[in-house]
């Protein structure tokens, strides 16, 4: 007489979601507390995030109204960092990075007027330093007119500032101050100063007490944030000013070299921050100026290639928004007007151009993560696209997403896509969907 089996019980919930969570595909999360990311590069090193996006676009888990600004989000343990000014205020704000709730917020009041009609909020984004056990947590901005402020991440609660500009009479650049504080070993590094060459100055201060550990002059200000890498033993800061490259030792401030390049335009900017790939420094500006590859030595450099800068044409000019590096090829907007905008793809190698797309993206700004490029064009066109130096592939484009101007890049943390313009940011989930099968009968 045979067994007779059992019958079959129903599989606890608990169980098939566990189950079923387990066969989602996993998600690589990482913070982004910093400008262009932790690598510094605009390169996120997450996985498995949602690419089959749908017509209507990746669910939103927020999109609220925000201040004047064009200052990026930053995110650091489980709190999303906005930095924006409300009426006379320039404001950083904690909000929950899943929900967009309010948490802290810390305002200081302005009066800034941009010269030449555009918005008058904050540029620069903040910056968080997690901190460790010897000191705490702390978020670090700087203001349109030059206040840098210390706050503790956890409460807003001002730690130290410094009105550089009225303190040490620095002159104002432009578009006012644009590129966010640098966080290096114990020191906050900025650079400020005005169109007029000699007119800069490069200041590091005690990340903790403020105190001003040195200061050393440049050719003037930028938006280019300052780019720390160590080469050939030493640890350099390479400061992207009004007048060219500066390589500054972080120990003092000595300038160790200083190349040359700059519009021969009065009304021109240097923007795009500098990319260390390797022992190479690779930067690059519009208005007829375009793009340099250094090899860097401990106190020298040499050049690989660089624009002419007689020729009409350039090999990549980037205007404020960084190329990407990915595989030994640099992808990067190029041009000065939004007509002219393209999307190059360059050997980094050679300096030899592999192709240029005129996008509809004019003279968009991208992040790389798992393959993929997340592309937000000047317009508030978003796009997902596949870049090779065998070409360009257009896999999924939002038309309008966010108004013009759209300038800020891109920030991918924990899976979630945040984007703003000059009114609105909008978090996108692209954390893998969960399907929960039905339990076994």
């Amino acid at each position: 007489m045979s067994a007779v089996p059992p019958t079959k019980r129903p599989m606890p919930l608990t169980a098939a979601i566990g189950l079923a969570l387990l066969a989602a595909p996993p998600l690589e999360g990482d913070d982004w507390p910093i400008w262009l990311g932790p690598t510094r590069d605009g390169i996120s090193r997450e996985t498995g995030w949602r690419k089959d996006w749908p017509a209507e676009g990746p669910p939103r888990l927020f999109d609220k109204s925000i201040g004047e600004g064009y200052s990026a989000v930053a995110v650091s343990r489980g709190r999303l960092l906005l930095f924006h000014r409300v009426r006379d205020e320039e404001r950083l704000e904690s909000l929950d990075p899943l929900t967009g709730k309010e948490g802290w917020k810390a305002g200081s009041p302005t009066d800034y007027v941009d010269q030449y009609g555009y918005n008058n909020g904050p540029r620069a984004a903040p910056v968080v330093d997690p901190g460790s056990a010897s000191g705490p947590g702390c978020v670090y901005t700087i203001s349109a007119k030059g206040l840098l402020q210390c706050l503790e991440l956890s409460s807003g609660r001002k730690l130290w500032s410094h009105d550089i500009e009225g303190e040490f009479k620095v002159e104002r650049f432009f578009f006012g101050v644009g590129p966010a504080p640098l966080i290096d070993g114990n020191l906050v590094v900025v650079n400020l100063g005005g169109a007029d060459m000699g007119t800069g100055t490069t200041f590091a201060f005690d990340k903790l007490d403020g105190r001003l550990a040195w200061k050393t002059a440049t050719d003037g200000g930028s938006y280019a944030v300052v780019q720390p890498a160590e080469i050939d033993g030493a640890r350099h800061l390479f400061v992207f000013h009004r007048g060219g490259l500066s390589c500054l030792d972080p120990q003092g401030g000595r300038e160790r070299w200083k190349f040359p390049w700059h519009s021969r335009l009065y009304e021109s900017v240097n923007a795009a921050t500098p990319l260390v790939i390797g022992d190479i420094v690779f930067f690059s500006a519009s208005y007829r100026t375009g793009g340099v590859s250094l090899r860097v030595r401990k106190d020298s450099h040499e050049v690989l290639w660089k624009d002419d800068l007689e020729s009409r044409e350039k090999i990549l000019d980037t205007h404020w928004s960084t190329a990407t590096h990915v595989d030994g090829h640099l992808y990067g907007f190029g041009g000065r007007h939004e007509g002219e905008a393209q999307l190059t793809c360059v050997e980094q190698k050679t300096g030899r151009v592999l192709w240029r797309w005129a996008s509809e993206l004019g003279r968009g700004s991208a992040i790389y993560a798992d393959g993929h490029f997340i592309a937000l064009g000047e317009r508030g066109d978003l796009a997902l696209l596949k870049l090779s130096p065998k070409g360009h592939e257009e896999v999924k484009k939002l038309p309008r997403v966010l108004s013009y101007p759209a300038w800020t890049p891109p920030v991918l943390a924990n899976g979630v896509l945040y984007l703003r313009d000059e009114k609105r940011l909008i978090a996108f989930d692209l954390r893998p969907r969960v399907t929960v099968s039905p339990p076994e009968k």
